[in-house]
């Protein structure tokens, strides 16, 4: 069994309770995703709160976090109550689909992956897209609901479901701001893309994130990225 727990430097996550555990997708998002001025934010799809924490710890905002599993939400909820901001992160244990709780400056998801394995069928991929598609299409629609006027709403998902997500945002009147493309290792293709939408449409900025070098060791770029967060080895 792996850890329960991931320590940080100023917060603990314990996640065995949850489904999704602890990963790097989650600490990416949580210090690529752009706080500014934000005085409300909201993590959808949560897990261990991981995310919400992370925001929390770079803003002086007030941060929501949902998650629809209910063993999942406790755990967040706990982690939330044991770490340094219980008064500023509130966790709510509901789908997304049914959350109600006014606008948010900045909305950020980690959303699950349903897809099936390139070695599934093709009758069997065609319906996990789907199923990834309807599901994108309720978060992004939900999301553009609950913006403020300048807020900004940011994911980080497959680099091979970008061009649908993309498309499901611009039917809800969001536009790509920020992309950027991560390669875990130095030489690989990517496999996952970070994207920032906003209500306006304007300049992209388009950049990329190596993770490991072609020996296996931090980049400096990933390095710099997450230096508030993981613990010094």
């Amino acid at each position: 069994m792996g850890n329960p727990s991931f320590r940080f430097k100023q917060f603990e996550v314990f996640h065995d309770r949850c489904a999704m555990k602890v990963g790097t997708d989650g600490v990416l998002l949580g210090a690529w995703a752009e706080p500014g001025k934000a005085e409300r934010m909201l993590d959808v799809g949560t897990g261990s709160g991981l995310i919400a924490l992370m925001l929390a710890q770079r803003s002086n905002a007030q941060v929501d976090g949902v998650e629809i599993d209910a063993k999942a939400a406790g755990q967040a909820a706990e982690n939330v109550a044991a770490g340094p901001w219980p008064d500023r992160v509130h966790i709510f244990a509901c789908g997304f689909g049914d959350y109600s709780n006014g606008r948010y400056d900045l909305i950020v998801s980690n959303p699950p992956f349903f897809r099936k394995s390139l070695k599934a069928p093709l009758k069997e991929r065609s319906q996990a897209r789907h199923t990834d598609t309807l599901f994108y299409e309720m978060l992004i629609r939900k999301s553009a609901q609950m913006l403020t006027s300048q807020g900004r709403f940011s994911v980080i998902i497959p680099a091979d479901a970008a061009d649908d997500f993309e498309a499901i945002c611009w039917q809800n009147k969001l536009y790509l701001s920020r992309h950027c493309e991560v390669v875990s290792v130095e030489g690989l293709i990517p496999k996952r893309v970070l994207l920032e939408f906003s209500r306006n449409r304007g300049h992209i900025e388009r950049s990329s994130l190596i993770l490991e070098t072609s020996d296996h060791k931090p980049s400096v770029a990933f390095a710099a990225m997450t230096a508030d967060f993981y613990m010094d080895k």
